[in-house]
């Protein structure tokens, strides 16, 4: 994992920190919300890959938000 920065949204944008540098790479992203978090992931993406992602990332943020709570107890 590689922590880019923060991303802020502006007039109905998100605008990327300067680290999220797709020029470079040219590569196009989906934008996924889940649980109120946006993940950008590769375009394309199929069903498949969508619902697994779907699956994983909501118990990773799940159990992630567990222990922040725990953490702050």
């Amino acid at each position: 994992m590689k922590y880019l920065g923060v991303a802020r949204k502006e007039k109905g944008k998100v605008l990327m920190p300067d680290s999220f540098d797709t020029e470079k790479d040219g590569k196009l992203y989906e934008a996924v919300e889940i649980g109120g978090d946006l993940l950008l992931l590769p375009s394309p993406l199929d069903k498949e890959r969508l619902a697994q992602i779907q699956k994983l990332s909501a118990l990773s943020i799940k159990e992630h938000r567990k222990t922040l709570k725990g953490l702050a107890k």
